[in-house]
Order: C-alpha cells, then structure tokens, then sequence
C-alpha cells in the first residue's frame, strides 16, 4: 500500500490530494477542457457551482468542516504542475450501496497524457477508499477509450455493462402507433414487484451507473412523490402484457419534467424481444412527444432490437459508456 503524503500539499508539483481551498477551480478548468464535448447541462452546472465555490477561498474548509457546505466531488486527488492542475480523480461514498464509493471525472491535461500520472491518481484513490472502509469501487468510462479501458483492467475492474444514451429532439411528433399482440398499459400499484423482478432480471446493474436498483424505483414513498409534485415532475409506470398468458413481456418508465429534459426507461423480457420495445416505446413517446424539450433514454448497448427501434423512432445515439466495478477486499 502506497503512504499518501498529505503533508505535501504545499509542493507546487507532484501528486497532492484536493485542497478546497486551492485547488477547486483548477479541477473545473480541467474537467470542462477534458469532457466539454460530452457534458450535458448537469454537468455544466456542477462546472459552475465548482467555480462559485473555489471564489470561497480559506473559509471552503472552515464551512465544510462544520458541516455548513458539503461537496463530495472535492474529496480526491490532483496532479499539480508549476501552481497548475493538470490531473484530476474525484471520489466519494456511493447512495445506496454499503461501503462502495464511486470514481470520477479522471482527467489528464492532454500535454502531460501517457507519463503515468492517472495511474498514480487512481493508486492514491484506491489507497483512500480502503483507508476509508470502502469494499468496492465503481466508474463508467467511454467504450472508445482503449488507453483508459486498459488502465483499469490492469488495476483489477470487470465490466458490468455498458450503456449508450441516446436523445430525440425537442418537439418531435409522436411515431405512428404499431400493431401489437400484447396489451399495454399504465402499472397497477400492486404490480410493482413483478416491476421490479423483471428490472432485476434483464437490468441487474441498475438504471444508474452510481446507484443500484432500488423498491423506490418501482414504489415510491409518500415523500418522493410529493417532492416530484413540489417540482411539477411526474412518473409513469406502462407494462406490456401476453393477452393470452397475461405474463409480463416489459415496462416502460416515462420520468416527466425532469431538468435536463424527459426520460424513459425501458426493460424488455427475452422472450419477448422484437414484440414489446415499439409498443412500449411508442407509448411513452405519445406522453412526451412535441413538448419543447429533449427526450432521453439509456439502454445496454447490446440490445440490437431496441437499438434499431430507437432509431426508427428518431432517437440519436450519444456516449456508450462501460460500467466498471472493483472489488477491494
């Protein structure tokens, strides 16, 4: 195990761990010239909030300390040069899951790229997470990133999955409704286990690369859903259905109002693939379609089927990313 020097964080080179009070705009400058070209407005936001808050200065850790102003994304490392950031890794606990943390925004300054910098990040990382507690890692990484792919292979994480977003533009008209053998409808309330059993059994890794499938997803409680009506959001929950055998061919979930836009999430049985996906689909579009706002959805990038009824249905394909998991003890 590699002993992190935390007493050098006044070098002005070298591998530092984050300094809120030095450090939090140089991560921004870093990580908006390392991912610009994919960062959706969550992400951007995050960029701004980060430089808002390095403009604190001394007081960023005398609030953090006192629980007053809580940022997870500044627990981690950097790569200074000359005063400078030029490498990045943040890490924080995971929601939800028992000590598991999550790894991201690995950046490299493309001048100081392939000179073992990510690699002494992500050692000093993993070095913190085990001296945290922390049993498991997670990370997604873009599935063209060879360079990255291998890095993290070599470091002992295995694939989950890997997904691809995809995107319909705003005020795109609704797709024709298709011929189907099956029964599509809005979820009784006391369907959502069955709900759930078919996402645990075609999506295990979860909806969300940091979070893992949750009763909540499928259930949500009082709370949840007077805060989604406090923020004018709203969830459906449609199931297709065997008109013969009355078993559960798929689901689509259609998240309204969201601020980057509407979501769906959908999840076909095996042996209903090539039935369920256009109906569904076409359902939770006939909700959402023609409002002045994106239209998004992540699907395993694997599912030819749906792949191609995504782009009948005008959606355009974004960022694959693979879902990485490291174990730690």
């Amino acid at each position: 195990m590699t002993a992190v020097p935390f007493w050098r964080t006044g070098l002005r080179s070298g591998l530092q761990p984050v300094d809120l009070a030095r450090h939090v705009g140089g991560i921004a400058d870093l990580i908006e010239l390392c991912f610009a070209a994919d960062m959706d407005a969550g992400g951007r936001s995050v960029i701004r909030e980060m430089r808002v808050v390095g403009h604190l200065g001394w007081a960023l850790p005398v609030l953090n300390a006192l629980g007053l102003a809580q940022y997870p994304w500044l627990q981690g490392f950097v790569w200074v040069e000359e005063g400078k950031v030029v490498g990045c890794v943040n890490a924080q606990p995971a929601t939800g899951q028992l000590a598991a943390w999550l790894i991201a925004n690995v950046a490299v300054h493309p001048s100081f790229r392939r000179q073992g910098i990510a690699l002494a990040m992500m050692r000093a990382s993993l070095d913190f997470i085990r001296g945290q507690g922390g049993t498991a890692v997670l990370l997604q990484v873009d599935d063209d990133n060879r360079a990255a792919i291998e890095l993290y292979r070599k470091m002992g994480f295995t694939h989950i999955a890997t997904h691809t977003a995809w995107v319909r533009p705003a005020s795109t008209p609704a797709p024709e409704w298709p011929a189907t053998d099956l029964e599509v409808r809005q979820r009784r309330s006391d369907e959502w286990a069955e709900e759930m059993a078919l996402a645990r059994q075609v999506r295990p890794e979860g909806f969300l690369w940091n979070q893992p499938l949750r009763e909540a997803d499928f259930n949500p409680t009082f709370a949840q859903v007077f805060d989604r009506w406090l923020a004018a959001q709203s969830e459906e929950h449609w199931v297709a259905r065997d008109l013969h055998t009355g078993q559960l061919a798929g689901s689509l979930i259609a998240r309204i109002n969201y601020p980057d836009g509407d979501r769906l999430i959908l999840c076909v049985h095996p042996d209903f693939e090539g039935r369920a996906e256009k109906p569904l689909l076409a359902q939770g579009l006939h909700r959402v379609a023609q409002r002045p706002w994106l239209t998004r959805i992540e699907h395993p990038s694997e599912a030819a089927t749906a792949r191609a009824v995504l782009r009948e249905y005008r959606f355009e394909p974004g960022r694959s990313l693979r879902w990485l998991k490291l174990a730690l003890r």
